[in-house]
């Protein structure tokens, strides 16, 4: 490997591009055909590297809901929010890998995912990453939905906070409020990356009321331009910030909690950001595809002056304990036997094989 090639994968530059555009609303099919038509449109402007916001495929939660919820509204909406989440991997996926290949470019989309485990219907709030020859690099699952999510998605254990190589570069990822987790973006920093990815449902302010979550319209107060561009600078890195887009004529009028949605804020916001915290795309508003050419030599350069898990770590005063393991032994250890041979059958392999990996990589306490 020669030292260039630790840089975007050896490349001058990459043509980057963020997908601003809004989602057909709890419709899994109609959303992937718009996804697969969004990829081809960014790659025939040069993009090699697609995103989409959080939850894309096939929306976010904009809707309200708790305990003095109308029964029959909330459970009509539960529903269509359960039938229209993907599974990973599935025909819903291959048609995203499809897409992603024959436009020759990565693609990370934001999605509901449902666990694919016998027995188990937990959601998650997951980024889906998917290489140019239509290949699943893996996923990432929000570890702490935040506020009102929680009633929504389950937690991710992890396992999941890598970046992948590829042609164009290291590219991880992180999902709106996880940006205020400092050790869980260290992690990230830590992984390399060239491009972070990092999604929200909209820009949004949270102090000036009346409602909790206001739009931001300015880019001034949104915590996601402040962070991203703060991660940025910390990892080196370029940064696609990546804000969902909606409107009241995007939501069937006939949605049964269509009066508590607040979308407001989902008004886009998205900007691409350079190593050195500088956006190449400023926050945008509006149905859009942003686009950006982000040169490997401003990586190279900012980090001649600040490298974050090099020159300019001190391992010796401080570290970074990752361990996700230890939540997979737990939940290994846990799991009745006649249901870890069920799982462990699905993937191919024996019951004895996964406990026997679990001991190996320990440890247990």
């Amino acid at each position: 490997m020669k030292p260039t090639q630790k840089v975007l994968g050896g490349r001058k530059d990459v043509k980057v591009a963020i997908v601003q555009t809004p989602p057909v609303f709890l419709d899994r099919e109609k959303t992937i055909d718009r996804a697969c038509r969004k990829i081809t449109e960014a790659a025939g402007q040069g993009a090699e590297l697609i995103v989409f916001p959080e939850a894309w495929v096939s929306g976010y939660p904009y809707w309200s809901e708790g305990w003095g919820s109308t029964l029959q509204k909330w459970a009509a909406v539960r529903i269509l929010f359960y039938d229209n989440a993907i599974i990973i991997p599935s025909e819903d996926t291959d048609r995203l890998c499809g897409a992603a290949a024959k436009a020759n470019a990565h693609v990370v989309i934001g999605c509901n995912e449902m666990d694919p485990c016998v027995g188990v219907h937990t959601m998650y709030n997951t980024l889906l990453f998917i290489d140019r020859s239509g290949k699943i690099l893996g996923r990432h699952r929000k570890v702490m939905p935040t506020f009102v999510e929680r009633a929504v998605w389950g937690s991710g254990d992890g396992s999941d906070l890598v970046s992948y190589d590829t042609d164009i570069g290291r590219i991880g990822g992180l999902i709106c409020g996880e940006h205020l987790m400092t050790l869980v973006r260290a992690r990230m920093i830590d992984q390399g990356e060239d491009f972070h990815v990092a999604v929200f449902p909209g820009a949004f302010c949270l102090h000036s009321g009346p409602k909790l979550e206001e739009a931001d319209r300015e880019g001034r107060y949104f915590w996601g331009h402040t962070l991203t561009r703060s991660h940025a600078l910390e990892a080196g890195a370029f940064v696609l910030s990546s804000c969902g887009y909606i409107t009241p004529d995007d939501i069937p009028p006939d949605f049964p909690l269509f009066e508590t949605l607040n979308i407001d804020y989902a008004h886009g916001g998205s900007s691409i950001i350079s190593p050195i915290g500088i956006p190449l795309a400023p926050p945008t508003s509006g149905d859009t595809i942003i686009y950006a050419v982000c040169e490997a030599d401003m990586i190279k350069v900012w980090k001649a002056i600040i490298d974050t898990a090099g020159h300019y770590s001190r391992p010796d005063i401080v570290s970074l304990n990752y361990h996700p393991i230890k939540n997979i032994v737990k939940a290994v250890e846990q799991t009745p036997r006649d249901e870890l041979e069920r799982t462990a059958e699905q993937h191919g392999v024996s019951a004895d094989t996964v406990e026997a990996t679990v001991e190996r990589l320990g440890p247990k306490d």
